[in-house]
């Protein structure tokens, strides 16, 4: 059994070998097959025209490791294997690829179409300083993503501190007024959660059993709170309800309406470009009807962590209503801001997907979302926790958006340092190099048995392949019967002149693919060898003539 690469180990960041798989090449198959270090590897289909011709570079980290049908090989001859890399991954960028892949539901770049590509080839001197210039920018636009990410990743958990410390009471210091002794002191100046000395984390409260739909006594089930604060049950402080389930018999009718359902809750609020509409009877109206201030929150996901999407309603449509897959929190005794605060820190904290319930769809459940326990502030301090949470998230957001704008930056960066790289335009030419043009006819064409070749030997500027490879004029009609044409051609035959008498095209992987499977199936019964050696064995029809 031999390990071979299939275009899943071929990534957009190079070939990925913790998952390659085995099956049985025979010797000769793997004298063909077999990867020499320095062979670019393509991907030769994928369901996206944008995803054809992935690249990445072999460099013997496996020995005798083979390719699969569903990868091009390239072994260079004129050009080095870097600065092929770099003009492939500029094809690949840049959509050249994806003009010349054809195929309906899967896009196949193919190897005769990719021989015929036009490669713009620089002196081989110049290949190399290109290569490395190439080589270093990138290595320097990946730290750039790197540093973008873990910046990202840091406002993110600001973000979530933030929400954790309001509803905890350690955002604003406590108002004489309402300071009393606490249930645990914390120092005051640990309050500023901007600070860089460590704070404690809030915990999230501890929910009800899962069997237990009530919350008897919120404040035993979850954790200290400042004197003047109180744990109650969501159900205290507003209506709770659903809203009404979308059926075939109410798509259409006289009381169009438009309604809210979860997908228009996205993290950052409502998005009400896609409203839908059903009937509602006027009585319905009254009762699914949205009003300013009323929080609304996904009733359930394919995953606990998108339960309980939370955002306000400011009364954006007149008459707006909402679907089942929502639950509608209308405050009564707890300031709407605070509410979403809480409920956003739920989400955020895990409180919501650990209360959720189901098999592939979790579900929050109305029930379940009333019983949850609330830390509740006096009003005075929900309209300032409020106030300086909407401030350092404001804060917060501005340098993640600015932050974002640059990792989208980063991949047009990396096209445009690729187009310059085979422009011409990344270093000065020098009028030393030898040029392309004299390379082209110090080299000559690529050797005829492509597999004696070994790229190695291209730096030493000893050897010898154009991407380009004249194809023929006529193209023979494809035999599988290769006992007939064993027998047409009158004598034995080795196995490279099998496959080009048989009418296969060596350039195209299905072919390859075709002319083993029809030798498996044959030999030992209308084909045999005419010895015993491995090497450049010849082959026979059995009972011929």
């Amino acid at each position: 059994m031999t390990k071979y690469v299939r275009a899943a180990n071929i990534t957009p960041e190079g070939i990925d070998l913790k998952d390659l798989l085995e099956m049985d090449f025979t010797p000769a198959e793997r004298a063909t097959f077999t990867l020499h270090i320095g062979d670019v590897l393509l991907t030769e289909a994928s369901g996206s025209a944008a995803q054809v011709g992935r690249a990445g570079l072999w460099q013997g980290e496996i020995e005798d490791c083979c390719y699969q049908n569903t990868v091009i090989r390239f072994r260079p001859h004129l050009v080095l294997p870097a600065y092929a890399m770099v003009a492939f991954q500029h094809f690949s960028a840049s959509g050249v690829f994806a003009r010349v892949a054809r195929g309906v539901g899967i896009q196949h770049l193919g190897a005769a179409r990719f021989a015929e590509l036009t490669f713009p080839l620089p002196p081989l001197n110049e290949q190399r300083r290109i290569a490395e210039i190439t080589q270093q920018r990138r290595a320097e636009i990946r730290e750039a993503r790197n540093r973008l990410q873990s910046a990202l990743a840091h406002l993110n958990e600001q973000v979530r501190e933030t929400m954790a410390a309001a509803i905890a009471g350690e955002l604003v210091p406590q108002r004489s007024s309402t300071v009393g002794s606490q249930e645990q002191a914390r120092p005051t100046q640990q309050l500023n959660i901007s600070s860089r000395r460590p704070r404690r984390k809030a915990a999230p409260p501890s929910l009800p059993d899962q069997d237990d739909h009530s919350v008897s006594d919120p404040e035993a089930a979850s954790g200290p709170l400042p004197s003047s604060w109180k744990w109650v049950s969501v159900g205290d402080l507003g209506d709770v309800a659903v809203g009404r389930q979308r059926s075939p018999g109410k798509h259409t009718g006289r009381h169009a309406t438009k309604y809210v359902r979860a997908a228009n809750i996205t993290p950052h609020g409502l998005d009400l470009t896609d409203l839908l509409e059903m009937d509602f009877t006027p009585a319905e109206r009254e009762t699914f009807a949205l009003k300013v201030n009323d929080v609304l929150l996904t009733e359930a996901s394919g995953s606990g962590a998108q339960v309980g999407r939370a955002a306000l309603w400011k009364g954006e449509v007149d008459g707006c209503c909402y679907q089942n897959t929502v639950i509608r929190f209308r405050p009564h005794s707890v300031a709407p801001e605070y509410a979403l605060l809480v409920f956003r820190h739920y989400g955020a904290s895990g409180v919501f997907a650990q209360a959720a319930r189901g098999v592939g769809i979790q579900h929050l459940g109305a029930s379940r979302f009333a019983t949850l326990p609330f830390p509740l502030p006096p009003p005075e301090e929900q309209a300032r926790i409020v106030a300086e949470t909407r401030n350092r998230l404001d804060s917060a957001a501005l340098q993640i958006e600015a932050v974002n704008t640059s990792l989208r930056r980063l991949p047009e960066m990396e096209k445009e340092l690729l187009a310059a790289a085979v422009g011409g335009e990344l270093t000065p030419q020098d009028p030393t190099d030898e040029p392309a043009t004299a390379l082209l006819e110090r080299l000559g064409p690529p050797p005829r048995d492509a597999t004696e070749f070994r790229p190695a030997d291209v730096e030493s500027g000893e050897t010898p392949v154009s991407i380009k490879r004249a194809a023929p004029k006529q193209k023979p009609l494809l035999s599988s019967d290769l006992a007939a044409v064993l027998r047409g051609a009158g004598r034995p035959l080795s196995l490279p002149e099998l496959f080009s008498q048989a009418g296969f095209d060596r350039d195209q992987p299905e072919h390859v693919e075709l002319f083993y499977l029809a030798l498996r199936t044959q030999l030992g019964k209308t084909i045999r060898k005419t010895d015993d050696v491995i090497e450049n064995a010849e082959l026979e029809a059995i009972n011929a003539p």
